[in-house]
């Protein structure tokens, strides 16, 4: 009988049976998870917007929508319509201005031809109608209620044709040139168009109905 001795088995350091080591992992609040998942959703936005604008597909945006064109001016507005009645304008102001400032500037001697013309209270008339001819020739300046200022010229004008100028004379004079008030007619004529047709775009007028368009 043979004798075996017993194997003894040395347990070195690398024999020992090896532990796993587990690291805690991290875990998130529910705002790192929110702010996470947000800034995922944003990604993956910016991705298919710019797939999107490769493919030609692109969204319009809000600030991209196409604005309403501004409405049309009216033809009296416009270049050729405001230059026109500006000029019509400035020959009616040149008149008017010269008449009311040769008024006031002569009182007793407008007072004596009114009173040969034979009208009414003529040191009273003699101060409305030089304040009158300076307002309106200032108004009509400026484009400012221009309207307005071209009824009372008109009114005036042709009130001045029918009681005075043709009221006590005949209409043509021997030895003279044209009719009685044929000044007076042409300025009956200019006020009644702008009447009509108002300032034009050159005024204060045009530009307060431009903004009033505007707004609309």
């Amino acid at each position: 009988m043979s004798y075996q001795p017993e194997r003894t088995k040395v347990l070195g350091v690398d024999d020992e049976p090896t532990r796993s080591l587990s690291v805690p992992a991290s875990v998130e609040t529910p705002e790192q998870e929110a702010s996470r998942l947000a800034e995922e959703a944003r990604i993956r936005q910016q991705e298919r917007a710019a797939r999107a604008k490769t493919l030609g597909a692109v969204q319009t945006a809000e600030d991209d929508e196409e604005l309403p064109e501004p409405p049309e001016r009216a033809d009296n507005d416009k270049f050729l319509g405001s230059i026109g009645l500006f000029l019509l304008r400035l020959v009616l102001t040149a008149y008017l201005g010269v008449r009311g400032v040769q008024v006031m500037l002569d009182i007793h001697g407008t007072i004596d031809w009114l009173t040969s013309e034979r009208v009414p209270y003529p040191d009273i008339f003699v101060w409305v109608l030089g304040i009158i001819l300076l307002i309106t020739a200032l108004m009509l300046l400026l484009g400012f209620g221009t309207r307005t200022a071209a009824v009372i010229i008109a009114v005036l004008t042709i009130a001045l044709l029918v009681f005075v100028r043709w009221g006590y004379a005949g209409l043509f004079t021997q030895g003279q040139a044209g009719f009685l008030g044929e000044t007076d007619v042409l300025v009956a004529g200019i006020a009644l168009t702008l009447v009509f047709l108002g300032s034009g775009g050159w005024a204060v007028d045009g530009a307060m109905r431009h903004n009033r368009l505007m707004d609309k």
